[in-house]
């Protein structure tokens, strides 16, 4: 089924979900080397272990909120005579609800002190195994389908009310979060999508509150 009237989508606009992407890997990373060193640190280590840990645990539920209550019931409304491609749906649906009780397991796990580092070891494995095979699997076959079927303006609207969605607390976490390390252009490119009152906001406060605190190691 074609896209409705419309610019189609560019790689240049799919740019904010690999960006999105590199920001869930560059913290997939992170997990790992704690799953080396857990229930070996001091107190304030832990402390920013989980500051970490909170920020990219929320970070990657509400992306995936976005995709399944905006981005697949979009892409199922033009694939109704392509059931090969809404299979692909289907799958990015499953993989989510495999990955959100992980991300409850490993929260509960650090949330106990008494959980003993082969334990959180084994829960930062299965998370992470999960989640690199779903960003690969959607990168390979769910990218091509938002390029091919999906409109700038459906794609603008998408961004809009999902940012309407979040309060602005996680709005304040979420844009440092994603930014965090990336390199120039892609800062450039993440803040570009800010309303410029925002972009001074992220600039002056956001941004320098969240480099104020320890996070991870």
């Amino acid at each position: 089924m074609a896209t409705t009237s419309g610019t189609a989508l560019t790689d240049d606009d799919m740019e904010l979900m690999r960006i999105l992407h590199d920001a869930f890997r560059r913290d997939a990373a992170r997990l790992a080397r704690v799953a080396q060193r857990y229930g070996t640190v001091d107190p304030e280590t832990h402390d920013a272990l989980l500051i970490g840990w909170h920020g990219f645990s929320r970070s990657l539920h509400h992306h995936h909120t976005i995709e399944d209550r905006h981005i697949w019931p979009a892409l199922r409304a033009k694939l109704a005579d392509r059931p090969d491609d809404l299979a692909v749906l289907d799958d990015m649906e499953s993989e989510h609800a495999l990955i959100d009780p992980a991300l409850e397991a490993l929260e509960r796990a650090f949330d106990d002190r008494e959980v003993g580092r082969d334990e959180v070891a084994a829960r930062i494995d299965e998370l992470l195994t999960l989640l690199a095979g779903h960003l690969a699997h959607e990168e390979k076959d769910a990218f091509p389908l938002m390029r091919g079927l999906l409109t700038t303006q459906e794609w603008a609207a998408m961004n809009k009310a999902s940012m309407k969605e979040l309060p602005l607390s996680e709005l304040a976490a979420l844009g440092p979060f994603i930014v965090d390390g990336a390199p120039p252009e892609d800062v450039r490119r993440i803040l570009s999508e800010f309303p410029a009152p925002l972009r001074l906001v992220h600039r002056f406060w956001w941004n320098p509150r969240y480099q104020r605190v320890r996070r991870w190691e």
